[in-house]
């Protein structure tokens, strides 16, 4: 049986927050979570753990984010084909707010607001 989360199905959560420091004390004293860091040229993703299941991400905001939005979780649906769902949501009403794009070698995403302006992610994973 294969990993690969259910079209539909909520799969991943990720918080973008001013200061991932205080954060990671925060979450990891409430629900015991370890956090695996992965820096690149442009940030630090931190892997949210569980025992031995990564559950979600987090990462700093960069400052053009900074003071335009509030520090926010962002959860994804997992989908099997991004752009023919990205094209059927705007035909549904929703807008695109980051068009589908590559997010390392694990998936791909995009990011919408619905008809009544509330942002979601959606994944379609790659491996």
């Amino acid at each position: 049986m294969s990993d690969k989360p259910q079209h539909g199905t909520f799969c991943w959560n990720e918080l973008m927050t001013t200061d991932p420091k205080a954060a990671k004390d925060f979450y990891g004293k409430l629900f015991g979570w370890k956090y695996e860091d992965n820096s690149t040229e442009c940030m630090t993703y931190s892997m949210v753990n569980l025992g031995d299941k990564a559950i979600g991400g987090m990462f700093e905001m960069s400052s053009d984010h900074k003071g335009k939005m509030p520090p926010h979780w962002m959860t994804y649906i997992a989908v099997d084909n991004l752009e023919v769902t990205v094209k059927k949501a705007q035909e549904l009403g929703a807008t695109v707010l980051v068009e589908p794009k590559s997010a390392g070698e694990s998936g791909r995403l995009a990011v919408l607001t619905d008809p009544t302006g509330a942002h979601i992610a959606l994944w379609q994973a790659t491996m």
